[in-house]
């Protein structure tokens, strides 16, 4: 997962890929997976974005 993309880490289910969410996804291109539709996320995936978002909310 790449967060340095985001201000903020992906929503936990957002796509594998580049993080955006379903229903606003399409065809997406990222450098390190070329076009693409939405794909869910692997668990550590989920994992890591939620604990990203908590730490987040912490610093506020």
């Amino acid at each position: 997962m790449n967060v340095t993309r985001h201000r903020t880490a992906p929503t936990p289910f957002g796509c594998r890929w580049c993080g955006e969410q379903a229903r606003n996804h399409g065809r997406s291109y990222v450098r390190s997976r070329g076009m693409h539709g939405w794909e869910r996320p692997t668990n550590d995936q989920i994992k890591a974005r939620m604990r990203a978002r908590r730490a987040n909310r912490k610093e506020q």
